[in-house]
C-alpha cells in the first residue's frame, strides 16, 4: 500500500520542494540507496503541462520513453481493490461476504428480496454476529498477535465490508453500484463498521490521550505534535524494514509485493474523495498531490500505471480478496472507511498524512533489497518514487493541510489525530502479518 503528496508553493513535483523538511534518519541515503537515480525521464515536458524537473526525473526511476514493452493498464484492470470474484454460497454454511456480493451486485435489490424473502433477514443476522465475533464488545485489540482475536471472523468481516465499500469506488458498467444508497446496504455497512470502529478508536486512545483538551489548539502546534506522534509510533521502525533491506530472499519479497499489489488502494482516489468540501489552501494542496499522483500531466507517470509496471514486471498474480487476510484488508478498508462517508472527512485528512510521512522508510528499504536481489530498477520505480517524494510532500501535508484545517476548525484536531493513529495502527498489524509470514516461507 502506497501514498504521496507536494506542496504547492515550489515546482510541481519537486522532490525536496521544502528545503527545511526534515528528512527521517532512517533515509534512503543512510541506507546506501541513492535513490537520486531513481528519477529519470528523458521525454520531453508534455506542452501545456507540468513535469518533473529532469533531476528528479532521474531519481523516479522514470527515465524511459512512454512504456513500449509494458502495455498500459487495460482499461478494466483495477489496481486499487482486490478483485473479490463471486463466490458460490454453500447452502448449509453460507458466508456473508458471498452473501453480499450475490445481493448487491446481481440486479436491482428490492427485485432480489422479493423473490429470496428470507435474505434480509439473513443478511442482518449474519452482519450482527460476524461484528460481534470479529470486534466482541468487551475486547481492545493491542496487536494483531493478540490470542483471543478470532481470526477466520476477522478474515469474512474485513472481506464482507470491503463487498459494501467496493459500490462506492466502482464505474456504473461494472455491476456494483445500482444498490450503492440502498437502505438495507447502509444498514448492514453500519452493522459491521460499528465494533471495528470502536475497537479502532479505543486502541488508538489507549496509546496516548487525543482528546480535544489533550491536543495542541493552534495549527502549528498541532502540525509538530501530528508529526511526531507518527514518528513515535511503532510502525516507524518496523523489523519489517530491516528484514526487507538486508535480509530477504526473492521469493520472500516477491510475495511480500504481491501482498502490497492485493492491497493497493489508489491513492489518487482517496485524494480525490478526501478533497471534497475543503477550502483555500487545503485544497490547493489536496489538489497538487492528486496531480503528482496524475504524473504531473504524463501518462507514463502516473504512479498508478508505475504500480502496474511494478505487477508487469514481476508477473504478480494479486490475490482475490476471498484469499487474503484481515490484516491485508483492514489496511484498504480503514482508508476506504476514512474517506468515503463525510463524518470521516477530517479522519481522512489524518489518515492521508500518515501515509505521506510513514511511507519513505519501507520505500527505502524496500528499493534496497529489491536492487541487492538484483530486481531492476524500472520495476521498482513506484517505490523509489515515493521513498523520495513523500518526504516533501509530508512536509507539505503538514503545513497545508494539517496546520491550516486546525486554524479553521479547531474541533477537526481530534478526528486528525484519531486518523493519524488508526491509519498507523492498521499499517502495523499489515506489517506484523507479512513479517511473520515471509519469514515463515
Amino acid at each position: 500500500m502506497s501514498y504521496r503528496n507536494s506542496s504547492p508553493a515550489d515546482a510541481p513535483g519537486a522532490a525536496h520542494a521544502h528545503a527545511g523538511a526534515r528528512v527521517p534518519h532512517d533515509s534512503a541515503a543512510a541506507h546506501g540507496v541513492d535513490v537520486s537515480t531513481f528519477l529519470e525521464f528523458d521525454e520531453p515536458a508534455t506542452p501545456g503541462g507540468a513535469a518533473y524537473p529532469l533531476e528528479q526525473e532521474v531519481a523516479l526511476g522514470l527515465d524511459v520513453e512512454p512504456d513500449a514493452d509494458v502495455p498500459a493498464p487495460p482499461a478494466e484492470q483495477h489496481l486499487e481493490l482486490p478483485r473479490s470474484a463471486l463466490v458460490v454460497v454453500d447452502a448449509h454454511r453460507p458466508r456473508l461476504p458471498a452473501l453480499l456480493r450475490t445481493a448487491l451486485f446481481g440486479g436491482p435489490l428490492d427485485a432480489t428480496l422479493a423473490v429470496r424473502p428470507g435474505l434480509e433477514r439473513q443478511l442482518l443476522d449474519g452482519a450482527r454476529d460476524l461484528a460481534e465475533r470479529a470486534y466482541p464488545s468487551g475486547r481492545t485489540t493491542v496487536r494483531q498477535s493478540d490470542r483471543w482475536i478470532d481470526h477466520e471472523a476477522r478474515d469474512e468481516h474485513q472481506r464482507a465490508i470491503l463487498a459494501v465499500y467496493q459500490q462506492h469506488m466502482r464505474l456504473p458498467h461494472q455491476g456494483t453500484s445500482e444498490n450503492q444508497f440502498h437502505p438495507l446496504a447502509c444498514q448492514i455497512l453500519r452493522i459491521l463498521e460499528q465494533p471495528w470502529e470502536r475497537d479502532m478508536l479505543a486502541r488508538a486512545r489507549r496509546q496516548q490521550p487525543i482528546d480535544a483538551a489533550s491536543l495542541p489548539a493552534s495549527g502549528r502546534a498541532f502540525a509538530a505534535w501530528y508529526k511526531q506522534a507518527a514518528f513515535l509510533h511503532p510502525l516507524y521502525e518496523h523489523d519489517l524494514y530491516a528484514f526487507l533491506a538486508s535480509e530477504a530472499t526473492r521469493p520472500q519479497i516477491e510475495w511480500f509485493l504481491t501482498m502490497e499489489a492485493a492491497g493497493e488502494a489508489a491513492f489518487d482516489d482517496l485524494v480525490a474523495l478526501g478533497q471534497v468540501g475543503t477550502r483555500g489552501e487545503v485544497k490547493m494542496e489536496m489538489a497538487q498531490n492528486f496531480w503528482d499522483e496524475m504524473g504531473n500531466g504524463k501518462t507514463h507517470a502516473v504512479h498508478t500505471h508505475l504500480f502496474y509496471r511494478l505487477i508487469e514486471g514481476l508477473a504478480i498474480e494479486p490475490p482475490e480478496a476471498d484469499e487474503l487476510p484481515w490484516q491485508v484488508l483492514a489496511g484498504v478498508n480503514v482508508m476506504l472507511w476514512a474517506c468515503i462517508p463525510r463524518r470521516n472527512a477530517f479522519r481522512a485528512q489524518g489518515a492521508l498524512g500518515a501515509v505521506e510521512l510513514l511511507a519513505p522508510q519501507r520505500c527505502t528499504r524496500l528499493v534496497h533489497g529489491a536492487l541487492r536481489l538484483g530486481i531492476a530498477k524500472r520495476t521498482v520505480s513506484y517505490y523509489g518514487a515515493h521513498a523520495i517524494i513523500d518526504i516533501g510532500h509530508a512536509e507539505g501535508w503538514l503545513e497545508h493541510v494539517v496546520a491550516p484545517q486546525v486554524d479553521s476548525v479547531p474541533a477537526a484536531r481530534v478526528d486528525i489525530a484519531e486518523g493519524l493513529l488508526l491509519r498507523a495502527d492498521a499499517s502495523l498489524d499489515y506489517f506484523d502479518y507479512c513479517l511473520a509470514t515471509a519469514r515463515a516461507l
